[in-house]
């Protein structure tokens, strides 16, 4: 299978980051996937917003648990964007988008069923896969017992150690900086039928990882730069 590259938060250096511009934009430069990330309303509503607050990626402030979807909607995330529900990226999105959907919330307990639930009633279970920590994947598959999961564990992510818990927790993919990858990694994984996902965002960018990944035989890269990748 051909490196399949995913847009960190959408197409984030031409539109504002995790919005339905972003994800759209991605689409359009040819993305195989796009990353999002999720918090939720005080009123229970799954939205798209990487951070806990409103005060860097809109014109608000304030925490987002605090905020009922009503205030939220009004926000100006730049550029005319709004914050989108993950039900609505869910309708909008190119159905031949894979979906990494971080879980940021998860001290709240109403997340988990509210984000499983619209995945099934978007009929997404195919494209659409839960990126958390072992506690909440756990909570979410016994819900839903067909979802996909990409274990965010302690790390070392990079460990044989590491691969044989999040195969034991069910879950089909690993994400990991992109540097400490090596083709016997991604052979162990794959031997488990666990992707690898590289991580490649603007802390960890590297021009030498254009030649550094794929003879890894990574999966695909998790990146904030699509557009060169592509």
């Amino acid at each position: 299978m051909p490196l399949q590259i995913f847009a960190h938060r959408g197409h984030h250096t031409d539109h504002p980051e995790n919005t339905v511009g972003a994800f759209d934009a991605a689409t359009a430069i040819g993305a195989h996937g796009i990353e999002l990330d999720l918090h939720l309303s005080r009123d229970g509503r799954p939205i798209v917003l990487h951070d806990a607050a409103v005060d860097r990626t809109t014109d608000g402030s304030g925490s987002v648990a605090n905020l009922n979807w009503a205030a939220l909607r009004q926000l100006d995330a730049g550029a005319g964007e709004r914050i989108p529900t993950f039900d609505q990226v869910l309708q909008t999105a190119a159905s031949s988008l894979r979906l990494n959907v971080h879980l940021k919330a998860t001290g709240d307990a109403r997340l988990v069923p509210a984000v499983v639930s619209a995945i099934v009633r978007a009929d997404a279970l195919d494209r659409a896969y839960l990126a958390t920590d072992a506690a909440t994947w756990q909570q979410a598959r016994a819900i839903e017992p067909r979802l996909t999961g990409c274990h965010l564990g302690p790390h070392p992510r990079s460990t044989p150690e590491f691969l044989a818990t999040t195969n034991a927790l069910g879950c089909r993919i690993v994400q990991l900086d992109w540097r400490l990858l090596t083709a016997d990694y991604v052979a162990r994984a794959h031997a488990l039928a666990i992707e690898v996902h590289a991580m490649h965002l603007v802390a960890n960018h590297d021009d030498g990882v254009y030649a550094t990944v794929p003879p890894t035989g990574a999966d695909a890269v998790l990146t904030d730069y699509p557009d060169r990748w592509l």
